[in-house]
């Protein structure tokens, strides 16, 4: 007979994907001063000309930490999907916010998809870069300009889209992954 993965290794999505403005750090790139300078280790933020400050929410660390030191998630890839309208700032904050100290975001995200469009496209996008069927992605996304969420679930069914409203939180990648692992008929991890 055909060989049982073990019951964890089945119920972790193979692509976890992540909106940025509002979601993964705060503020939202359109809101910012000026374009993003230099990466600040006090505090692990960003400092924009201007004086503005990006930061990652606790949650985004969180889950980016445990995406890259977990054993479970060996096998996943992570992306960002985002409609920003400044995808220059957004890809310079990837490449200066730290996961932990000499680990740069971008380095654990390493599939992109920056531009003002419906989330549907950039999904169809990430499907053909990561060869990730839709039912074993799952999203995060605040849903503050429109039901980006909805969208990606109807234009790309199988997908679970988690609504954070208030940006990333330990919470809401806890309660992402029961939901990803209930949808593969596992248990909560």
């Amino acid at each position: 007979g055909k060989e049982r993965m073990p019951a964890n290794t089945a119920c972790v999505p193979l692509l976890v994907v992540f909106d940025l403005d509002a979601c993964l750090w705060d503020p939202e790139m359109f809101q910012l001063s000026g374009a993003p300078q230099k990466h600040d280790a006090s505090d692990n933020s960003v400092v924009c000309q201007g004086g503005d400050r990006v930061r990652l929410y606790p949650g985004s660390l969180e889950a980016l930490r445990a995406l890259r030191n977990e054993e479970r998630f060996k096998g996943t890839k992570v992306a960002a999907a985002s409609s920003t309208t400044e995808p220059e700032f957004a890809r310079k904050c990837l490449s200066l916010l730290q996961v932990e100290p000499g680990v740069r975001v971008n380095e654990v995200i390493t599939f992109t998809e920056i531009y003002n469009s419906n989330k549907s496209k950039h999904f169809a996008k990430l499907k053909a870069s990561t060869g990730v069927d839709y039912s074993e992605m799952i999203f995060f996304d605040d849903c503050s300009y429109g039901d980006n969420c909805g969208d990606v679930e109807r234009g790309c069914p199988g997908v679970i889209a988690i609504r954070t409203p208030d940006g990333m939180t330990g919470d809401k990648w806890r309660e992402g992954l029961a939901k990803f692992a209930r949808s593969k008929g596992g248990g909560s991890l």
